[in-house]
């Protein structure tokens, strides 16, 4: 175990110029994103039949695979929406787009978290009321948008 743990890291080190995160693929399709960098590196150890990131632990069933990626960055924001095609109304983000296909709501962490969204014609409702307080992540394919929920 501590070899797997030592080639982990050697790996890491490595391609650490160009990797972004750590991605691991749990096996409810949910993708949990470690962000690497010079002021950020989780450390991964393997005990008692877990995988071990920082605080959080993962049973090995429970994962699906995982893997270092220079593509894959939750943070990342490609397209800022526009301030006309958004509204805020409570704890509710409007957005009001017609190309819009999917919403998916992260947490700063990359941690997909379940928020209600309504579509109807091209107006998006984002519900945020069973979130904790903090900073969130919309994202709606090509386009980001960061809130933060008091």
């Amino acid at each position: 175990m501590k070899k797997l743990t030592f080639i982990f890291l050697l790996l890491s080190a490595s391609i650490g110029a160009s990797a972004k995160s750590v991605v691991f693929t749990l096996m409810d399709g949910t993708k949990v994103y470690y962000l690497l960098s010079a002021e950020e590196s989780p450390m991964l150890r393997f005990k008692e039949g877990k995988m071990v990131v920082d605080e959080d632990q993962y049973e090995f069933s429970d994962i699906k695979n995982f893997y270092i990626s220079d593509q894959d960055d939750p943070n990342a924001i490609e397209l800022v929406l526009s301030k006309q095609n958004m509204t805020f109304k409570e704890n509710m983000v409007i957005i009001r787009s017609d190309a819009v296909k999917t919403v998916k709501v992260y947490t700063l962490n990359g941690v997909e978290v379940q928020a209600p969204v309504e579509k109807t014609d091209d107006v998006i409702s984002v519900h945020l009321n069973g979130l904790e307080k903090g900073t969130y992540l919309i994202s709606t394919g090509k386009s980001s948008l960061k809130v933060l929920k008091k």
